[in-house]
């Protein structure tokens, strides 16, 4: 299975060795993209231990609804042990494709990177909702309707 954080790289290769606990992200955009297939595969157990403890809920509750279909990482800044991810994500909620645009805050402790916060920037791009011959959003080269439609 290819990665859904779209890297071109297998799931196992890619994210599935930091959700499975085999490897710690060597960076912040690792963990971002990690955090994102964790989020599109409903792995809330890797998406609460990747947070640092002094900004993580109490509890994360997912729209199951809700189909990830596209991460773009838009920007990376890193200063030491803090580091900034910009990305943009496209999800399918109720028949249309609406976008995530976020500025998203990482820091190192102990030794490990983790999520803090993220700042939420007006996505780069309207809601729509994709016609049933049209190419899926997430990058498949399938039909619409034969993808994510179904």
């Amino acid at each position: 299975m290819n990665c859904p954080c779209q890297s071109g790289e297998s799931y196992e290769l890619c994210c599935g060795r930091f959700i499975s606990h085999q490897a710690l992200a060597e960076n912040a955009q690792q963990l971002m993209r990690s955090r994102y297939t964790a989020y599109a595969l409903n792995e809330q157990d890797y998406l609460m231990q990747s947070w640092h403890p002094d900004y993580r809920p109490a509890d994360l509750q997912q729209d199951d609804s809700i189909k990830w279909l596209r991460l773009d990482i838009l920007g990376c800044l890193i200063e030491g042990d803090k580091a900034m991810v910009e990305f943009e994500a496209q999800l399918l909620l109720d028949g249309k494709v609406q976008g995530l645009h976020e500025k998203s805050q990482f820091v190192v402790d102990q030794g490990r990177w983790l999520y803090t916060s993220g700042e939420m920037i007006e996505p780069g791009f309207k809601s729509w909702k994709p016609g049933r011959n049209e190419e899926c959003p997430c990058g498949s080269g399938f039909k619409f309707k034969r993808c994510c439609g179904q």
